[in-house]
């Protein structure tokens, strides 16, 4: 099934051949590896829009093929924004990479407010760590397996004649690391449940099954152990009949994969730098591009993209002698 933008990027191409890669442009003070990076205030938090589009130009030039702007850290411990502060951060940054470039603008919220307000900015695509489950008008997030909640977010992304990416997390920021969270029914089988829960019921609201694209969410509520089972089978996941979308990019378990590593040869464990986990993103995003990721979504762009590259001309036909 081919997966669809609206209105003008109808004709955009996901496909498992050639990876799209997802530049992350975090326009908070606070998420976990760029927090800060656009702000222009001094005291408090105030986004450099100029900035913010100079970094995505140069994304695109090193490979991106989306740009996914966010405004509230859901980092493990993150405490939530105010509506008012997510929308005064991200709608104008929408606003000026929609006229900028020729390229899809993914909103990464889950506030169906600040869906509704990037999309009418010129977004294209929802990114939703809750997969539809705030609910602006009680300011709640549903549970995660709760039914017959008002379905605000999928009438949003319905109305808009938007695309959305549907993602689990098992809590919220503020606690789901804090425990290690159990998964009695295989932590796989239960993520792909809830997703299959989630696209229903958009579909169900009018969206098209064509415009909805799935992420586990890695390092959401997850053990090391969880998020390398994710990962170990991923292909489970293409039954739900959409692309996926995989977020790793610097997160933890690939910092703790480096920790065991160097500590089960006898080594003496080291922090992985931001450096480092480029690399090792870089490589997992070649790997798991191997079994049918669509998109990944990265901080490191350009070394993402050259891991797609010569992963892709590794496995071309040789040339005839």
């Amino acid at each position: 099934m081919p997966f669809l933008f609206p209105d003008r990027f109808q004709a955009f191409d996901l496909n498992v051949d050639r990876p799209t890669v997802m530049a992350i442009l975090n326009v908070t003070p606070d998420s976990f590896s760029d927090g800060g990076r656009f702000n222009a205030g001094r005291e408090s938090f105030d986004v450099d829009v100029e900035a913010v589009v100079d970094a995505a130009r140069i994304a695109l030039r090193d490979g991106a093929g989306i740009l996914d702007v966010g405004g509230e850290s859901t980092k493990p411990g993150a405490e939530p924004v105010e509506e008012a502060e997510e929308l005064r951060r991200v709608v104008p940054v929408v606003r000026a990479l929609a006229q900028g470039f020729d390229v899809p603008i993914s909103i990464d919220t889950r506030r169906p407010v600040v869906a509704d307000a990037a999309l009418e900015a010129g977004a294209a695509l929802v990114n939703d760590v809750a997969a539809g489950r705030y609910i602006d008008s009680q300011r709640r997030l549903a549970d995660e397996s709760e039914s017959g909640f008002p379905e605000e977010m999928a009438e949003v992304v319905a109305r808009r004649g938007a695309s959305v990416a549907l993602m689990h997390m098992r809590g919220v920021p503020q606690t789901m690391q804090a425990t290690p969270p159990e998964y009695p029914n295989g932590v796989v089988e239960e993520i792909f449940s809830f997703l299959a829960r989630r696209r229903d019921a958009f579909i169900g609201m009018g969206v098209a099954p064509e415009k909805i694209l799935f992420d586990p969410g890695l390092g959401f509520g997850k053990t090391f152990e969880q998020n390398w089972s994710i990962i170990a089978n991923i292909e489970r996941f293409h039954a739900l009949g959409g692309p996926l979308l995989l977020g790793f990019s610097r997160k933890t378990f690939l910092r703790e994969t480096a920790r065991r590593r160097d500590e089960g040869r006898g080594l003496s464990p080291a922090i992985p730098d931001v450096a480092t986990l480029d690399q090792e993103t870089a490589t997992l995003a070649a790997l798991v591009a191997r079994r049918g990721v669509a998109v990944l979504r990265v901080h490191n762009v350009r070394q993402t993209a050259l891991a797609l590259e010569i992963a892709r001309r590794s496995e071309a036909e040789a040339p005839r002698q």
